[in-house]
């Protein structure tokens, strides 16, 4: 077995798409400590980065001499403190929706909700692109999955036509697609709904803080605030701490505290994470400039990469794609921008499709204009190296 492992291993390597980890020490919101030299950190997902917040570090601490460092089990078997409940109600309220039911991360959310919610005679409809959570999500619900092509109404609306079944009839979409940074055509796929009389899931992961007058997420920019069958986003992005949340009907969630396996048999998540973020929905909720804050930043750096020549795709928000092509030439442009104290990663198959490696750069709202700078000058300099401008 060791032998055919070995094998397998040297053959991604040779296409260039072999994973290492890169163990680093945090300096600060944005800059890092990786094998002694400091860099500026381009990949980190704390949009708002608030995971350094004073009031948000604080919280975290004073809970953990008032609840202690874990739970220990899971929730159906010792109960929920009152963190989880204060969070629960908070987090619904901000974002429209009657109740919310947490659960310890992103992909174990999409597990639980869409295997639960679907079955044998079920259809679910997906983007092409959509997240590898959802993915395998689907294939833990025996529901028959069909794939429409990535932000397509039209293909989406034939493949209903053809596929609609006497069972649940479900679209599932990511709000803001991780790696490519571009939007889902929310209000389309919901006509789309209310014609046919779908289900519609939306994983709200990366636009939850970013979009939005209030910064609620891309629901709110669509104007379809507390519209959606289902909603799933995460307390790991923008609001920069642990965790993740189904917000629906009071109904569906009771179903999914006694039928959701990744709810009911895993271990809850830790107090400091819950009044992290208690305390970071309580910073947004009260001031949008840290949103404003993030857009300013996220406005600059596309100006100027656009004027120098990249190629942004479709991408709106903070998560700007600058896609290689190649896997070893990704790893080129990875290593060249190390060297100018630039840290960011290679996004190599199968996160992305092949021939697609990208460096998937994140602006932060903690960037100051020389951070800005010093980062473009790099990627624009390494850009005409490879290039790729």
């Amino acid at each position: 077995m060791k032998e055919m492992f070995s094998t397998i291993l040297e053959e991604i390597k040779s296409r260039g798409n072999y994973r290492t980890i890169k163990y680093y020490q945090p300096l600060s919101s944005t800059r890092i400590r990786y094998e002694g030299k400091e860099y500026l950190n381009l990949c980190s997902n704390s949009y708002l980065s608030l995971h350094t917040h004073p009031d948000v570090l604080s919280a975290a601490k004073k809970s953990i001499d008032e609840y202690g460092a874990g739970i220990c089990s899971s929730r159906s078997v010792s109960g929920s403190i009152d963190l989880y409940e204060k969070l629960e109600k908070q987090i619904a309220q901000y974002k429209g929706y009657k109740r919310a039911l947490i659960f310890p991360n992103g992909y174990m959310a999409n597990i639980g909700i869409i295997s639960t919610l679907t079955g044998s005679g079920d259809v679910i409809f997906t983007d092409e692109l959509n997240h590898s959570s959802l993915i395998d999500a689907m294939r833990l619900s025996r529901a028959k999955k069909v794939i429409y092509k990535h932000k397509n109404t039209r293909d989406l609306e034939a493949k209903i036509q053809k596929y609609h079944s006497k069972g649940k009839n479900i679209v599932v979409t990511e709000s803001v697609f991780s790696m490519d940074g571009d939007v889902a055509p929310l209000e389309e796929i919901y006509l789309l709904k209310k014609e046919y009389g779908l289900q519609l899931f939306l994983d709200d992961a990366h636009g939850t803080g970013v979009f939005g007058e209030k910064g609620t997420g891309v629901e709110e920019m669509c104007n379809l605030t507390g519209k959606l069958d289902v909603h799933m986003a995460t307390f790991g992005k923008a609001l920069g701490s642990f965790g993740a949340f189904v917000l629906s009907d009071p109904i569906f969630i009771e179903y999914l505290i006694n039928r959701a396996r990744t709810f009911m048999y895993t271990t809850a998540l830790p107090p400091a994470a819950l009044a992290a973020s208690l305390a970071s929905l309580s910073l947004i909720e009260e001031d949008t400039a840290y949103k404003e804050t993030l857009w300013q930043n996220i406005d600059y750096m596309r100006q100027h990469l656009g004027e120098a020549g990249f190629d942004l795709k479709d991408s709106i928000g903070p998560i700007i794609p600058i896609v290689v092509g190649g896997d070893a030439m990704t790893l080129t442009m990875q290593e060249l921008l190390l060297e100018k104290g630039i840290f960011l990663q290679a996004i190599r198959p199968p996160t992305v499709p092949e021939g697609s490696s990208r460096l998937r750069l994140t602006v932060v709202r903690d960037f100051t204009k020389d951070d800005m700078d010093y980062a473009l000058e790099a990627l624009i300099d390494t850009g005409k190296q490879m290039k790729l401008i």
